[in-house]
C-alpha cells in the first residue's frame, strides 16, 4: 500500500490534453489519475463534483470518501464501528461529501455495528 507515482504514455498524456478542451472543472492532474484509471479499468475515488462528472462523461468507475469507507467495513478491514468514526471525522473536518448518500450509508453502518 501507499502513494504509487505511475508514468504516462504520450498518448495519454495527449488525451489529458484533449480532456482539458472539454472540462473545465477539473486540473491537469485531476484528469491524469482519471485518465489513468481509465487505462487501468478501475475505480477512481474522489470527492470533487467536476472530477465525478467527466469519470462518468468517460465510463470511468467512481465513488467518493464514504463509499470508500463503507467497502473497507463490509471487506471487514475496518469495523462498523470505526467507519462511523471516519466519516464523524471527515463531517468535523469541514469536507462535504454527498449527504444523503452518506447519511443513508451512516444508517446501515450503525445497523451493522450491532451485529458486530
Amino acid at each position: 500500500m501507499g502513494l504509487l507515482v505511475e508514468s504516462l504514455p504520450s498518448e495519454q498524456v495527449m488525451e489529458i490534453s484533449a480532456m482539458m478542451g472539454r472540462y473545465d472543472g477539473p486540473s491537469y492532474e485531476d484528469l491524469s489519475v482519471l485518465v489513468l484509471a481509465k487505462a487501468k479499468n478501475t475505480v477512481l475515488i474522489t470527492g470533487d463534483g467536476a472530477l465525478r462528472r467527466a469519470a462518468v462523461d468517460n465510463c470511468v468507475d467512481c465513488h467518493g470518501t464514504c463509499w470508500l469507507i463503507g467497502y473497507l467495513a463490509d471487506q471487514e478491514l475496518i469495523t462498523y464501528a470505526q467507519a462511523i468514526t471516519a466519516y464523524k471525522l471527515i463531517q468535523n473536518s469541514k469536507r462535504f461529501p454527498p449527504k444523503d448518500e452518506c447519511d443513508a450509508l451512516l444508517k446501515i453502518w450503525k445497523q451493522r455495528q450491532k451485529l458486530e
